[in-house]
């Protein structure tokens, strides 16, 4: 067994376990959600009728559903690439769209291993496709969680640069463009021979910049206009060190940026992802607050 086996075997490894757990902390948290009024959820719109069920999406209207919309925040759901669907990020979602008074679209998309990311990103280059030509979408405001966040930030660069989807072999032109992003408890360095990374270039042809989104952002960002990045971590956070790294990234490349960590209450402990979990804490209104500063509503 050569070493890229053993590295595989032990991603392999990895990766079920990573879905067990999550599995274990979701499967109460979804069952005890509560959804705030005043919101209106068309579901499981298909965009992508070739992907199946990971081809679809929902739309979170504040008030009543429309048929034309030309601004939404655009919704990317966490879980190391591996694990999840659109439900995971419902109930913010709908939050945000309530604080935004703007339509949040929450996407599925296909999972790793069964697509790498260069896969990914075509489909979200084909959901924004989709959205522009059915609904008239032209400018999104990008948002997500975990691995979710890294997917949202390089949703930026989809949109706004050519030359980040000529080096992935994107072959759909997403037609919108990104005018803000929002990045919850974001994981932003990644190592091609580690879960999740190891899944991340099926064929070797991804460049090597994008495991590294603070490295990506100042190449992306020089060619492009720069937009306003919202970060946010919490004191107990697994990915605190890698926002910090990308704060850092950002001040020094003199990039406009907004960065919450929050801080633990007695009652409330700020851990990965808090705001997707519990959208209602104080300190998660907080950060959708600052996301919707953030995108100029």
């Amino acid at each position: 067994m050569g070493l890229k086996d053993i590295l595989m075997k032990r991603s392999e490894k990895e990766r079920l376990a990573f879905i067990e757990r999550c599995i274990e902390w979701d499967t109460p948290r979804l069952e005890n959600e509560q959804y705030p009024d005043g919101v209106s959820v068309s579901q499981d719109i298909v965009y992508d009728a070739s992907a199946g069920t990971n081809g679809i999406l929902d739309i979170y209207f504040p008030g009543g559903e429309k048929d034309h919309f030309e601004e939404a925040f655009f919704l990317i759901h966490g879980g190391a690439f591996v694990y999840g669907n659109k439900e995971l990020d419902k109930n913010y979602g709908m939050h945000l769209a309530l604080k935004a008074n703007i339509p949040v679209v929450n996407i599925n998309y296909t999972l790793m291993p069964d697509k790498d990311l260069a896969g990914e990103a075509e489909e979200i280059c084909r959901a924004l496709s989709f959205l522009h030509k059915t609904y008239g979408l032209e400018k999104i405001h990008t948002t997500g969680d975990s691995a979710g966040a890294y997917l949202a930030l390089l949703t930026v660069f989809l949109c706004n640069d050519p030359k980040v989807r000529e080096d992935l072999k994107i072959k759909t032109v997403p037609e919108v463009r990104c005018f803000s992003t929002g990045l919850i408890c974001g994981g932003f360095l990644r190592n091609k021979n580690r879960f999740p990374g190891i899944y991340m270039d099926k064929d070797g042809s991804m460049p090597d910049y994008l495991m590294d989104l603070g490295k990506a952002t100042v190449l992306s960002f020089g060619r492009t206009n720069c937009i306003p990045v919202s970060i946010i971590t919490g004191d107990k956070d697994s990915m605190l060190r890698e926002c910090d790294y990308y704060k850092k990234v950002l001040d020094k490349a003199g990039i406009a940026n907004s960065y919450y960590k929050a801080v633990s209450a007695e009652d409330r402990v700020m851990f990965h992802v808090f705001p997707i979990a519990v959208p209602t804490w104080p300190e998660s209104q907080k950060v959708i607050d600052m996301f919707v500063k953030n995108a100029g509503l």
